[in-house]
C-alpha cells in the first residue's frame, strides 16, 4: 500500500468545507470564544465557506443567524467546531446532523492521565460509530490562520502536535516564506500526522512538509505516509521529541502522547528520508531550503564571499559537515581571474577581496560560478552589512536568482536585520535566507542526503499490516510499551528479544554529528536498529533491504525484520 486509506478520511472536506458550524461562538469583547469565532469566520470567507454560529441562548452573533443546536443548523456542516469544554453535551446533534469532521478544542483528557485516557477512548468510539472524525482534543484554531498568497515558491505545510510549538514556525510567513496549511493535530485520538502527512504530500503544489513530534499515534501508518511522501519527492522535517527521559515524560503529560524509544524513531525516519532537526528555528530554515530549492542537478557547493575569513570559515563548516566542494574548472577560474587579482583564491571557495562587487563584475561573476557544473547549490556568506558592498551584491544574487534554478543560499550576518538589503530585497526573494552559519550548513546536509534518498526511494517496501493484536490507533512506534523490544530474528516463534536500546547524546558539533553518523561497530556493521540481533546477542548482517543515505553521503542498509511488530 502506498498511502493510508485516503478514501475514508476525505481531508478535503476539512481544509476546503461548505458549511462550518461553531458551537460556543460568542460577540461577547474579550472572550476567547469570540476571538476564536471571529478567526474561523474570516477563514470561512477565505475559503469559500458560510460559517454559521450555534449558542443556545443567542439569536443572532456579529450580524449573523445563530441557532440553538447544531442540528437545527439548515443544511449539511462539513465541519463542527467545539469551543466549549463540555464536549459530551454535543457529541450526540453532532451525530445526528451526520458531521463529517468535528475539531475539539477541549483538554483533560489522554494528557491528564488514565481517567483522561478512558474519557478519550469513550469519546473516539462515539464519533466512528457515527461515522464522524474528529481533530484533537486539546487542539486549537491554528488550522484556521491566514495563508498568505502573495509570497514566492512553494509553500510548506506544518504539523504540530503542539499549537504553541508551530508558532514561530508559522511565523516564518513574516520572513517570506509560504506556507499553505497548518495541522494542529493535539492529543491525536482519531486523526493524527500520518493522515495529515499522506494528504500533503499528495497535494501537487507542496514544497515540504515540517512536523513537530512528540509521539506517534499509528506507527504502521505514519511508515505508510511518510513512504507516500519519499516516492512522490516529497521532503519531510522533523522536530522529534524523546531524546530523554524528561523529555518522554512531558510529551505523556503535554498530549498524551508516548515518545517511545528514541533510537527506533531515529531508524525510521533515516529509513524513510526525513531530516531530523533539533530546534524550531533549524525546522524553518531547512523546509524552507527545502520548498525553495527545486530540483538542484546534485550538491555540489561553492562558497562564494568578499572576504578570505567568511570563505575559510563556512567552507570549513561545510567540509566537517561531509559536504562536497568540488574545484571549479580550469575554464571558470581563467573567467574568474578577468574580474578577481590573482592574490586571492578562486577555485573554491571563491574570495574576491571585495570591490568587484560594487560593480558590473560582481554579477558577471556570479553568472560564471553557477554556470560550471561541478556547482550544484552557491552559499554566499555576508557576514556583516556594509551597504556600499552588501547591498550591491544583494541586488545581483536576486536578479541572478531568477536565471537558475541552482540554489542560491544567502546567510545574512547582520544581527539587527533590519536593513533594507535584508528585510526589503532578500526577504522579498525567492532565495533561501539564513540567519546563521550552521543553520544554513544543517539545512544544505539535509538536502545533499534528500537528493541521494529520492534516488532509492522508489526501492521502499510496502509496509505490511501489524500483528493484529498490534493494529489500530493508539498503537506507538515503538509497541505497546515504551521499552525497545526487537523480534528476535533466530526463532521469531519464540516471542520477542527485550534488550536496552543504544544510547546516543545529542553531537555537540556538526563534526561529532558527521563522525557519529558514520560510526561502525568494532563488527564493521552501523551501530544503530537497523543492524538485526540473534538471540544469542550477538550481532548480525543485516539482510538486503532499502537504503537510506546517512549525513556523511554514504548509505546503509535497514532490515523491515528489526523493527518492533507495531511498526
Amino acid at each position: 500500500m502506498d498511502h493510508i486509506d485516503r478514501a475514508s478520511v476525505d481531508l478535503d472536506a476539512l481544509f476546503r468545507p461548505e458549511r462550518v458550524a461553531v458551537i460556543g461562538a460568542s460577540d461577547a469583547e474579550g472572550r476567547p470564544t469570540t476571538l476564536n469565532w471571529r478567526r474561523v469566520a474570516a477563514w470561512a470567507e477565505r475559503v469559500g465557506a458560510e460559517a454559521v454560529p450555534v449558542h443556545p441562548r443567542r439569536a443572532v452573533i456579529d450580524g449573523r443567524t445563530a441557532y440553538r443546536s447544531i442540528e437545527d443548523v439548515p443544511g449539511q456542516v462539513d465541519v463542527a467546531i467545539v469551543l466549549i469544554g463540555d464536549v459530551d453535551s454535543v457529541l450526540p446533534g453532532i451525530a445526528a446532523k451526520g458531521v463529517g469532521f468535528v475539531v475539539l478544542f477541549a483538554a483533560g483528557y489522554a494528557e491528564t492521565g488514565p481517567d483522561g485516557e478512558r474519557r478519550q477512548a469513550e469519546l473516539v468510539r462515539s464519533l466512528r460509530a457515527a461515522g464522524v472524525r474528529a481533530l484533537g482534543p486539546n487542539t486549537n484554531m491554528n488550522l484556521f490562520e491566514e495563508f498568505r498568497t502573495d509570497l514566492p515558491g512553494r509553500p510548506i505545510a506544518l504539523i504540530t502536535q503542539s499549537g504553541h510549538q508551530g508558532r514561530p514556525v508559522f511565523q516564518g510567513q513574516e520572513l517570506g516564506i509560504r506556507f499553505s496549511h497548518w495541522a494542529p493535530t493535539g492529543n491525536e485520538a482519531d486523526l493524527n500526522a500520518a493522515h495529515f502527512v499522506d494528504y500533503f504530500a499528495h497535494e501537487d503544489d507542496t514544497g515540504a512538509i515540517a512536523l513537530y513530534l512528540e509521539g506517534f499515534a499509528d506507527g504502521t501508518a505514519f511508515r505508510r505516509a511518510a513512504r507516500a511522501a519519499a516516492r512522490r519527492g516529497v521532503p519531510l522535517v522533523a522536530v522529534k521529541v524523546g531524546r530523554t527521559e524528561l523529555g518522554r515524560s512531558w510529551a505523556m503529560s503535554h498530549t498524551g502522547h508516548l515518545a517511545g524509544a528514541d533510537d527506533v524513531a531515529s531508524a525510521v525516519m533515516r529509513q524513510y528520508g526525513i531530516a531530523r532537526v533539533d530546534g524550531l528555528d533549524e525546522l524553518l530554515d531547512t523546509a524552507a531550503l527545502f520548498a525553495r530549492a527545486g530540483d538542484p542537478p546534485h550538491a555540489g557547493v561553492c562558497v562564494y564571499a568578499i572576504s578570505g575569513g567568511t570563505s575559510a570559515h563556512m567552507a570549513d563548516l561545510l567540509g566537517a559537515a561531509g559536504i562536497d566542494l568540488p574545484e571549479l574548472s580550469a575554464e571558470t577560474v581563467t573567467a574568474l581571474r578577468q574580474w578577481i587579482p590573482d592574490y586571492l583564491r578562486v577555485s573554491n571557495p571563491v574570495d574576491n577581496g571585495g570591490h568587484p562587487v560594487g560593480d558590473w563584475r560582481g554579477r558577471r561573476i556570479l553568472e560564471t560560478i553557477l554556470a560550471d557544473p561541478a556547482v550544484g547549490i552557491l552559499v554566499v556568506p555576508i557576514t556583516g552589512a556594509f551597504p556600499p558592498m552588501s547591498d550591491t551584491l544583494v541586488a545581483d544574487l536576486v536578479a541572478v536568482a531568477e536565471t537558475t534554478d541552482k540554489p542560491i543560499c544567502v546567510v545574512w550576518g547582520s544581527p539587527s536585520g533590519t536593513e533594507d538589503a535584508y528585510r526589503r530585497m532578500l526577504l522579498g526573494s525567492r532565495l533561501p535566507v539564513f540567519r546563521t552559519f550552521g543553520n544554513c550548513v544543517a539545512a544544505i546536509r539535509a538536502l545533499a542526503d534528500h537528493l541521494d534518498f529520492r534516488e532509492r526511494a522508489h526501492e521502499l517496501p510496502a509496509v505490511p499490516d501489524p500483528p493484529p493484536a498490534l493494529a489500530g490507533p493508539g498503537r506507538q512506534l515503538t509497541g505497546s510499551t515504551p521499552s525497545a523490544c526487537w523480534p528476535r530474528t533466530a526463532s521469531r516463534s519464540r516471542g520477542t528479544h527485550c534488550a536496552r536500546a543504544p544510547t546516543r547524546r545529542p553531537a555537540r558539533s556538526t563534526t561529532r554529528a558527521v563522525r557519529s553518523s558514520s560510526r561502525r561497530s568494532s563488527t564493521g556493521w552501523p551501530t544503530s536498529p537497523s543492524t538485526g540481533w540473534s538471540g544469542s546477542g550477538s550481532p548480525t548482517r543485516p539482510r538486503a533491504g532499502p537504503s537510506w543515505p546517512t549525513s556523511s553521503g554514504s548509505s546503509r542498509t535497514c532490515r523491515a525484520a528489526s523493527w518492533p511488530a507495531s511498526w
